[in-house]
C-alpha cells in the first residue's frame, strides 16, 4: 500500500463511512440495534437510546469536500498553478454528501441519560471494541510505515 493510498483510506472522511457504530437506526423510536463482542469473543446484539448531535465529519454542513481531491493535502502550488482548480475548491464544485450522516448535518449518538446496568455494560463493551480496532489500525499503519 502506497502512501498516497494509506492517506486515503485514513482520512476521517472515509473512516467516518468506515466506522458506523451501529447496524440499524429506528428513527421513530430513537434506538439503535448494536451488535459487540463480550470478554469471550462472542457476538451478541442490543438496542440502546439514541439523541441527535451534530454530525461531527462534516461540522453539520451537510457535506464536504470529496476526499479524493484532498486527503493528500493541498499547497498553495495546487491553486496559483490552476486558478480555475482553487475557484472551483472553494465554491463547493467537489463537494459530496457528507459520509458520516449522508447530508442530515446530525448523527445518533448513545443518549447516556437513564441506561440501565446492563446497557451501560454494552456500551462499555462497545467503547471497548473500538478501542481495540483503533489499536489494530495503529499496528497496521505502523507496519505500512516500517516497509511491512
Amino acid at each position: 500500500m502506497s502512501l498516497d493510498d494509506y492517506n486515503y483510506y485514513n482520512d476521517s472522511r472515509n473512516r467516518a463511512c468506515r466506522n458506523q457504530w451501529f447496524d440499524s437506526f429506528d428513527e421513530k423510536a430513537m434506538t439503535v440495534e448494536v451488535s459487540y463482542y463480550d470478554e469471550e469473543g462472542d457476538e451478541l446484539s442490543a438496542t440502546l437510546p439514541v439523541t441527535f448531535e451534530v454530525c461531527s465529519t462534516c461540522n453539520g454542513r451537510g457535506s464536504h469536500v470529496n476526499p479524493s481531491i484532498d486527503c493528500n493535502g493541498l499547497t498553495s502550488d495546487d491553486f496559483r498553478d490552476d486558478p480555475d482548480f482553487e475557484e472551483e475548491y472553494f465554491s463547493g464544485s467537489y463537494d459530496v454528501s457528507c459520509y458520516e450522516c449522508g447530508g442530515r448535518r446530525v448523527s445518533p449518538v448513545i443518549d447516556d441519560i437513564g441506561l440501565d446496568a446492563e446497557q451501560r455494560e454494552v456500551v462499555e463493551a462497545i467503547r471497548q471494541n473500538a478501542e481495540d480496532d483503533a489499536e489494530y489500525e495503529a499496528m497496521v499503519a505502523a507496519e505500512i510505515r516500517a516497509g511491512c
